[in-house]
């Protein structure tokens, strides 16, 4: 969640703070699966596994 601020310091500032909101993000989400995608990932893994082992 973000947090208002009076002011930042510089651009730099800035760019940090969305920076670490995003990894912040990727962090939260990379372990999650979309509805439905379960079966469809499993498939993708049986053809890769299928093709180039």
């Amino acid at each position: 969640m973000l947090k208002p601020m009076n002011s930042l310091s510089s651009l730099e500032a800035a760019e940090k703070i969305v920076y670490l909101t995003i990894q912040d993000f990727n962090e939260k989400w990379a372990g999650r699966k979309l509805r439905g995608f379960a079966e469809a990932h499993e498939a993708l893994e049986r053809m890769f596994e299928e093709r180039y082992h």
